[in-house]
């Protein structure tokens, strides 16, 4: 199967992952189908020989399968009818997991309550850090960032930055997950707290190099993580049915509204998270 990959380029990346899978798949004895034959029912009866039930598994393995086809020019229709397939029952089992969070979310009125008190209580990073999750809904990496006074101390185009100047904060987002898709970000804050949290908070970098996974475990608000902060802001958006909020979001988090519907969205229904 790796001669056959070898046919076609790929990127870097792409490439070790589909190495990867498949020597998965051959430490289990999975025999590629080479003939104009694709072996539907094999594959099915391959994943539960080796008790590989989780759609998100099987779609991973089948991809290769379908890829690798596609490069000798072999017949695919019945395996991307498979795929469709497993891409629905994995749609069906999330909806599933995301209702059944919903009623362990910290509500969106608690968690500001909290956010006032860290304010109230001098604790000016731990303010800062859930500020921009609350109303950016954006994840770790993004206030991975350091304070500066003026633009012209913020030139690393591999940095994020508070740039703090009179009545506001500017937040310059240069490295986050999605900055190749939704490209450089800058977002002006003039909430007083937010840009005397700042002020408090001191010249320089937020975090030291390589600290930013612990010192977010111990700052985030009822121990929840990045996604789970997600999901509750997504949450009330839902509620108060506010398409254009999530939208908002959409941009801010850098994150698309399928992926939004899919992975983070705790109702069944998804009438309110579409795009505009």
């Amino acid at each position: 199967m790796e001669s056959i990959l070898e046919k076609k380029s790929f990127s870097e990346k792409t490439t070790k992952v589909y190495i990867s899978i498949i020597k998965r798949l051959l430490k289990l004895g999975f025999k590629f189908p080479k003939g104009k034959s694709e072996k539907v029912e094999y594959l099915k009866a391959f994943f539960d020989e080796h008790k590989l039930d989780k759609s998100s598994t099987r779609l991973d393995l089948l991809n290769v399968v379908i890829v690798l086809r596609a490069i000798e020019d072999l017949p695919t229709d019945r395996l991307k009818g498979y795929r469709t397939e497993l891409s629905k029952e994995r749609l069906t089992n999330q909806v599933g997991k995301m209702n059944a969070v919903k009623d362990t979310l910290m509500s969106i009125p608690d968690f500001t309550a909290e956010l006032m008190k860290a304010y109230e209580a001098g604790e000016y990073k731990k303010f800062i850090v859930n500020y921009v999750m609350l109303t950016f809904g954006t994840r770790n990496l993004d206030i991975f960032a350091t304070i500066v006074k003026s633009k012209k101390d913020a030139t690393d185009p591999d940095k994020n930055y508070l740039i703090l100047s009179k009545g506001k904060v500017t937040w310059v987002r240069n490295k986050y997950k999605t900055v190749k898709t939704f490209g450089k970000q800058e977002h002006d804050i003039i909430d007083p707290e937010f840009v005397n949290a700042v002020k408090k908070q001191g010249m320089g970098p937020l975090f030291a190099e390589g600290q930013l996974s612990n010192g977010m475990r111990k700052l985030l608000i009822n121990s929840m993580n990045e996604a789970r902060v997600f999901k509750a802001v997504i949450d009330a958006a839902f509620d108060k049915k506010d398409t254009v909020r999530i939208n908002e979001l959409s941009k801010s988090r850098g994150t698309s509204i399928a992926t939004i519907r899919n992975f983070y969205d705790v109702n069944s229904e998804d009438q309110v998270i579409k795009e505009l």
